[in-house]
């Protein structure tokens, strides 16, 4: 029987991908309970847009985002290696994973690094 797989045995990704969702699920705790509980208040626009404003809170925000699309993306670039066989469409498919990515990664870093707080 011919070997179906990509040529790779996917140990990093596999392994990162188990890293990546620990600390995500940690970074994920800690957002959720600096956003809901410290501070007065129910959560509004103007805090958000406050806390928005310091570079720490950005830098923050950006580790969350790049280490969510590497989830993403690695593990849909996984499902790819794993069950699609022919190399044309693993090829088409992983470069859209990738260009898509991307994209979330321009919009969500400008998105984050170019807001100001007017207030």
């Amino acid at each position: 029987m011919r070997f179906m797989g990509s040529g790779r045995s996917g140990a990093f990704e596999w392994l990162f991908q188990r890293v990546s969702g620990v600390a995500l699920v940690v970074i994920l705790f800690l957002h959720f309970i600096l956003i809901h509980y410290v501070g007065d208040g129910p959560v509004s626009y103007e805090k958000v847009a406050y806390r928005l404003a310091s570079p720490y809170y950005k830098a923050w925000e950006m580790l969350f985002l790049v280490l969510g699309l590497y989830h993403a993306m690695n593990g849909i670039k996984l499902v790819i290696d794993d069950y699609v066989h022919r190399e044309g469409w693993r090829v088409i498919l992983t470069s859209l994973n990738w260009l898509v990515t991307l994209a979330f990664l321009l919009f969500g870093s400008i998105t984050i690094l170019t807001f100001t707080y007017q207030g």
